[in-house]
């Protein structure tokens, strides 16, 4: 086909046309192009942000990393000093039974002295028949007072005993007692650390419950350190409740975050952990269906615990899944550590 002059013209600039339009979209920078641009520079904030955070908490583990060492060696200790002093309970309830035996006898001797008078051991010497009598008599009457005699000095014995153990136990538990001071005292001090931490990091990152509990990992001490682990199960602890029970171990747990929990504390009565939830509302502490780690899982009696309701320390939550750990739950009186829904609990109380 044979183009005309003028057709020959048209097409030359519409080449031209094209081609211009071509390599402007080739030269002209690619939508997509800028948002990888814009992506990779968010990764790179997210990165700095997430090595400032570690960088606070290296600093964090560094400053603690003695302190913890400290209260470690003082949870042991505590332990061992409830260790003997289940030893010295173990003892006196063994003695108990003993006077108890003793008290039966003396009961039985001086009931038959009453039956047969006050002299009725003499007047059955002076009835005797003959010498021989006399003597047979008198001999029977100085084994019957020889026997009590010595019942008397095993009773005087064992009750000697008993005071001396009832000193020792004294002396164990103040022991304890100052033991426990110290190891809340470096708990408090750690906790001030934490808190400023919590402050640099919550200018650095909105993560902040995520930081928080990894910065509540760090307080605590292994729960095998639980020091009342071989205490009687009828005495009770360091904060007023009754050793080896949930509430026993989560006072230990708000112990170790530098909170001086005991049951008396601020003059509210925290009893069974049934009544947990009442107590701390009116004590003015948060009490609702949120889940954090640090806060204290409770149920109400009859859902799904006891009738004296349940406690445990929230150590981790995971979406709508929380890690728990508790005492007295299974095995009886000891730990324990399960991992549930977070709706399963009637409430969570917050501390911090």
């Amino acid at each position: 086909m044979v183009l005309l002059p003028h057709e020959r013209g048209l097409r030359f600039w519409l080449t031209v046309l094209l081609t211009a339009v071509l390599l402007a979209g080739v030269l002209q920078p690619s939508p997509v192009f800028g948002a990888g641009g814009s992506k990779k520079k968010e990764l790179e904030d997210v990165r700095n942000e997430k090595d400032k955070i570690q960088s606070e908490l290296n600093k964090l583990r560094k400053k603690i990393e003695e302190p913890k060492k400290r209260v470690i060696e003082i949870e042991k200790k505590t332990k061992e000093i409830n260790r003997k002093i289940a030893d010295v309970e173990k003892q006196q309830r063994a003695n108990k039974k003993k006077l108890d035996y003793y008290e039966g006898l003396f009961k039985d001797r001086f009931r038959i002295i009453y039956e047969n008078g006050q002299m009725g051991s003499m007047q059955s010497l002076l009835q005797a028949g003959s010498l021989k009598e006399f003597l047979s008599r008198f001999q029977t009457l100085r084994m019957i007072l020889e026997r009590d005699r010595s019942l008397m000095d095993q009773y005087q014995r064992i009750e000697d005993e008993n005071k001396k153990l009832a000193k020792k136990y004294e002396d164990l538990a103040d022991e304890q007692r100052k033991k426990e001071e110290d190891a809340r005292e470096i708990y408090v001090q750690v906790q001030k650390e934490i808190k400023k931490t919590e402050k640099k990091l919550s200018k650095i990152s909105n993560k902040e419950d995520a930081i928080k509990e990894e910065l509540q990992r760090l307080t605590l001490v292994d729960a095998s350190l639980y020091p009342f682990k071989y205490a009687s199960t009828g005495g009770v602890d360091a904060w007023g409740f009754y050793n080896r029970q949930c509430t026993s171990f989560v006072a230990w747990r708000m112990n170790q975050h530098g909170k001086s929990f005991t049951n008396m504390m601020r003059g509210g009565r925290w009893g069974d952990a049934k009544h947990w939830d009442d107590n701390a509302r009116a004590l003015g502490y948060p009490v609702n269906r949120t889940p954090k780690a640090g806060a204290i899982a409770q149920w109400n009696a009859g859902n799904g615990a006891s009738r004296f309701g349940h406690v445990a320390y929230v150590k981790s939550v995971n979406g709508s899944s929380i890690t728990i750990e508790e005492y007295n739950y299974d095995p009886r009186y000891g730990y324990s550590s399960r991992t549930i829904p977070a709706s399963s609990v009637s409430n969570f109380i917050h501390f911090n």
